[in-house]
């Protein structure tokens, strides 16, 4: 009996040519499937282990006796001449199950021809005059099955898709945010590395500067040094002078006391001058020590000031690099 509310499902099963007559005689023959679902299942199953790729969907997601048990159930229902809101939703469910383990659509309906090819056979030795009428009515209802099976399948399948869609769109949407948080971050990081550039390229030349100032100042302070031996060189000689005009005043007697008291002075002069001088010297000898540091000391901060303007050119460069890659995924989520 078909006790069908839906009118697009009973419309369907019109279409298809399922009558109540056929369920009845289905019905009226329900002991001979009894007698040969058993072998017709096991038959079937023994077609399918063949096949590598499903016999591996079974042994992944079920077991062989399990899916015979189901298998049984399925054909005798069959023969019961009742299809009712129970049979459809049934059906459908297990179009569900044969998407999410991986059945695929080929697989599926060519079990179809092997399991009426195998019926055909043994409703030929129980029924061989009433056979054709049974399985026309068979073919029929394998192809109710089918249908329904293929319409879960294919809801389930594009539920996957709209999923995977809907993934993919929220990835999308994680990389574009992190697509402007990037370019956000490599627009300061462009400005801060060219300033660092322009800071470390002006640093270098200051210290170019002050090297060329302590070059400058440590001539000077050789000029100096020249200068000193000079004038030590004229206190030598005036302190020499002194000393003979002692001598000479020694000679003159009370005559010469005046020029000797003179004679005197121009030697303690000479004294105090090469006393002056020495101090001096050593005086310029620590700014020429102090002036070599600092010009050591400037030659490295000139050096490291070049060094961090030629890392911030290979920063600049990866900046580059990394909005070229920024550009490019704002194309690629464009695309999407």
């Amino acid at each position: 009996m078909i006790s069908i509310i839906d009118q697009r499902r009973l419309q369907q099963i019109q279409y298809i040519g399922i009558t109540n007559q056929e369920l009845q005689l289905l019905q009226s023959h329900e002991a001979t499937f009894k007698k040969i679902v058993h072998a017709v299942v096991d038959e079937l199953y023994a077609q399918i282990i063949k096949k590598d790729e499903l016999r591996s969907i079974i042994e992944k997601h079920s077991s062989l006796d399990r899916l015979k048990e189901t298998q049984v159930w399925y054909f005798l229902s069959l023969a019961t001449g009742n299809i009712d809101e129970s049979f459809i939703e049934r059906r459908l469910h297990i179009g569900a199950i044969h998407s999410r383990i991986g059945l695929t659509t080929d697989w599926y309906l060519g079990t179809y021809m092997i399991y009426l090819d195998i019926a055909i056979a043994e409703f030929k030795k129980l029924l061989p005059d009433q056979w054709p009428g049974v399985i026309h009515a068979l073919t029929k209802m394998f192809n109710l099955d089918s249908q329904l099976v293929l319409e879960a399948y294919e809801r389930d399948e594009k539920l996957k898709i709209q999923r995977i869609a809907d993934e993919k769109q929220h990835m999308l949407t994680g990389i574009s945010a992190a697509v402007q948080e990037l370019a956000s971050m490599m627009s300061e990081l462009t400005v801060n590395t060219q300033s660092i550039a322009t800071t470390a390229m002006s640093t270098a030349e200051s210290q170019d500067k002050a090297n060329n100032l302590v070059t400058s100042l440590n001539d000077e302070v050789g000029h100096i040094h020249e200068m000193g031996d000079l004038m030590r060189e004229i206190s030598d000689q005036t302190h020499l002078l002194g000393l003979n005009a002692a001598i000479e005043a020694a000679r003159a007697g009370v005559d010469g006391r005046g020029f000797e008291v003179v004679a005197n002075e121009i030697r303690k002069l000479a004294k105090h001058s090469k006393k002056a001088l020495s101090e001096i010297q050593d005086k310029l000898e620590m700014i020429t020590s102090l002036l070599a540091q600092v010009q050591v000391e400037s030659e490295g901060t000139a050096n490291n000031a070049r060094n961090q303007a030629a890392h911030s050119e290979e920063l600049a460069s990866f900046v580059s690099m990394i909005e070229r890659v920024t550009f490019d995924l704002e194309n690629l989520k464009g695309i999407s």
